[in-house]
């Protein structure tokens, strides 16, 4: 095992998790469940299930770019006309979407000028999208804030990974854990280690301070990491993306990108601070 992850399968790991009665207890105690988050002085949202978390997304200034959390990029497939630059651009433009420019637009221009830009994004696209496998890549990869965004947009069931996200994911698995045998802790272990646990603990306005940071005991029962190498960053982005898409796949019958994409966003609105759940 590398890195908390395994050669299974996507269908493997659904299984391994409904052994467990995780689609129960999602159903049951998570999916319908009431949220009343606070943002700021200003904005306080109510929920009223998971769905509705999602339908509530809002990202200030998104109808300003090209580039849409809710429309796929297919700027990779064969039948795309678009160059070596306008993938670029893209890419640049989906940085500044999530304000993680910088260091990043750095690492795109440098592989567009080595001629590696499109070539490394194929690899990448692939291995995300293999439902074969659950193990670290076998090629170098680039991962951070920003490039998650650009995995996300331009590949399929593949989540936005970030603090919010992560702490929504980190979150749910906790309270699983909690209704479980020592026993079933451990199969679970086996399945959530090597997710991430970010920074994103700030004091707000009022002094109050805004939680996305698993404590270290949760940390150890879970077995999350803190500051993996970039692989293993980059394998906790393609399971945290199973996870994302499971759990819409139990929110919904007729499954597809947009219902993973609603569930996407609510994790992001719900992983704002875990101190208000």
């Amino acid at each position: 095992m590398q890195g908390g992850g395994y050669g299974i399968n996507y269908n493997d790991f659904k299984n391994k998790l409904e052994r467990l009665g995780f689609n129960y207890f999602y159903l049951n105690s998570v999916s319908n469940r009431n949220f009343r988050i606070n943002y700021n002085d200003q904005l306080t949202t109510e929920f009223n299930s998971i769905h509705d978390a999602g339908c509530k997304y809002n990202y200030i200034g998104e109808s300003e770019y090209q580039v849409s959390i809710d429309l796929p990029i297919n700027i990779l497939d064969a039948k795309s006309l678009a160059d070596d630059k306008d993938l670029l651009i893209t890419c640049i433009e989906i940085f500044d979407w999530g304000d993680v420019q910088k260091s990043n637009i750095l690492s795109a221009l440098k592989l567009h000028r080595k001629g590696d830009l499109r070539c490394y994004l194929n690899k990448a696209k692939k291995w995300f999208e293999d439902d074969n496998n659950l193990s670290e890549p076998n090629f170098k990869v680039i991962w951070s804030s920003g490039w998650t965004k650009v995995y996300s947009f331009m590949f399929q069931y593949t989540t936005i990974y970030d603090s919010r996200v992560a702490a929504f994911i980190n979150q749910v698995l906790l309270d699983f854990c909690n209704t479980l045998t020592d026993i079933e802790k451990l199969e679970l272990q086996i399945i959530s280690k090597g997710l991430l646990t970010f920074g994103g603990n700030v004091k707000n306005s009022d002094g109050k301070i805004r939680i996305r940071v698993m404590e270290k005991p949760a940390v150890d029962l879970l077995q999350l990491y803190k500051s993996p190498n970039e692989k293993r960053k980059m394998l906790a982005n393609k399971k945290a993306s199973w996870f994302i898409r499971y759990m819409a796949e139990l929110d919904t019958v007729d499954f597809n990108q947009k219902e993973f994409r609603n569930l996407d966003k609510a994790a992001f609105m719900l992983g704002f601070d875990l101190s208000q759940w």
